[in-house]
């Protein structure tokens, strides 16, 4: 039972609306400096990641793909940085989700070595050529897809 104290907030109107704010559409929370990084065993990315913010970026720290999922679902849009200790089908799932929420968005995938072959990456690096590239890296693809 659903008590009304209406007459105890000075409301009058027994029927108040209730205002739902819409979906907001991850490409309007766009940020150009956020890296979102899925670091599952807490390792992999943890030089990469100190050096993004170094050079600036914010990086977003996650452990799983679900974690993953609610960040792109929130907007976090910028890059999403991802590795080979990710198993293919949750990246390839995760790249696709991210595609559809953020197409402005780039995806960064850290190859354990150069003969890799990865789909839907914008920028595929190698873990030996990444340490020092990364931020790099990720502003020459913005230009490149601004102009």
């Amino acid at each position: 039972m659903v008590k009304d104290d209406s007459a105890a907030s000075g409301c009058k109107n027994k029927h108040h609306n209730l205002t739902i704010a819409p979906n907001i559409q991850a490409k309007l929370m766009a940020y150009e400096n956020t890296v979102l990084s899925l670091n599952s065993d807490r390792h992999s990315l943890v030089r990469q990641e100190a050096d993004l913010q170094k050079d600036g970026f914010t990086v977003i720290s996650v452990s799983s793909a679900i974690q993953a999922r609610f960040e792109i679902e929130m907007g976090r849009c910028g890059t999403f940085l991802i590795s080979y200790i990710t198993p293919l089908a949750i990246y390839s799932d995760l790249a696709s989700l991210f595609r559809r929420s953020c197409p402005d968005g780039l995806i960064v995938f850290i190859a354990e070595h150069d003969r890799s072959s990865v789909p839907d990456a914008d920028i595929l690096l190698w873990t030996e050529e990444a340490q020092e590239t990364v931020g790099q890296r990720i502003r020459l693809a913005r230009e490149a897809k601004a102009s």
